[in-house]
């Protein structure tokens, strides 16, 4: 059995990571916009290249792992819609909710997710890991779109608001670029050596870049957290709640009970469902002019706290 201490070892290059970015914008060693730079530089360039590679040398056969698409969708899409309800009987607007339903469900399976899982799990965690950014950004981000915009602009029709989701969604290069890899698979080519290390390099690079990038943004969010009101902080420690223990406990009892899973499968859709929140919901808010206020504090307390959760879960799943 893993110690406490080898569990923390685990997760410590991870959190160390995005401790090296919070303290480089805290000491000014990187200014107000590093955050945002670095940020497209993942999401650009480094991750779509990871996950272009990922789905290029992946058979779609494998790919389509049915129970875990099944659980972490039924996971993820419970939390979001859980949230939108309470959120709405609170009194909240349909965009506002809708912002607050992602920020409860939305896992940083980009940032955090690959690192993590891979020192965890090894070269079998960058599948379902791809599987479930797909999910989040593919469904979950798009699903968000459609309600917002049927608050912003509930005078258009339905098809128009899906329509715009769609082309907001197929727009995100997270998207294009495993989409573009899983055509490359089928097409039964191989790439060339040159193009292979490309994407090696440029791949190899996307989660050192995502951790300190969020370890930047959470420097930021912790300004507006220190700004915010009662109210405010009050709902994002129980968005927070529901992100790192609602959302895994639910997907664990659908894994290990209701699909029956293999084992590893389980534990890694656990494990993702147990992430922090990512930053895609701030970006979101950001926007559409939501407040995002409640959205940055709920990336902060999830990331900070999910270094115990995760340590946590890590050693049950190794007894």
């Amino acid at each position: 059995m893993i110690s406490l201490l080898q569990t923390f070892s685990i997760l410590l290059p991870v959190f160390a990571l995005i401790a090296a970015g919070f303290m480089s914008r805290k000491a000014g060693v990187l200014g107000p916009h590093a955050a945002s730079e670095l940020s497209r530089f993942v999401i650009w360039l480094a991750l779509p290249a990871l996950l272009f590679d990922i789905m290029a040398h992946t058979p779609w056969q494998t790919f389509w792992h049915t129970e875990f698409i099944s659980v972490y969708l039924l996971g993820t899409l419970g939390i979001f819609f859980g949230i939108l309800a309470w959120r709405r009987r609170q009194g909240a607007p349909l965009a506002c909710a809708s912002v607050d339903g992602v920020a409860g469900a939305y896992s940083n399976t980009g940032y955090v997710g690959f690192p993590l899982l891979f020192l965890v799990f090894g070269e079998s965690s960058l599948l379902p890991t791809t599987i479930a950014s797909l999910i989040v950004v593919c469904i979950l981000f798009a699903l968000a779109v459609v309600l917002i915009e049927s608050d912003l602009h509930a005078q258009k029709a339905w098809p128009l608001r899906i329509a715009h989701a769609l082309v907001s969604v197929l727009k995100n290069p997270l998207v294009m670029a495993p989409l573009a890899g899983l055509w490359f698979s089928l097409s039964g080519w191989n790439l060339p050596n040159g193009v292979e290390t490309f994407l090696d390099l440029l791949g190899a690079a996307a989660s050192p870049a995502a951790l300190i990038s969020l370890g930047l943004f959470l420097a930021d969010a912790l300004q507006k957290s220190q700004q915010a009101g009662v109210g405010a902080r009050r709902t994002a420690w129980q968005l927070t709640a529901l992100k790192l223990i609602g959302q895994p406990l639910l997907v664990a009892w659908l894994a290990l009970w209701v699909f029956e899973m293999e084992r590893e499968w389980a534990m890694m859709a656990i494990l993702l469902a147990a992430l922090p929140t990512g930053t895609g919901p701030y970006m979101l808010a950001e926007f559409y002019q939501r407040d995002a206020v409640i959205t940055a504090q709920t990336i902060l307390f999830s990331t900070v706290l999910s270094l115990f959760s995760l340590t946590l879960i890590l050693q049950v799943m190794n007894r």
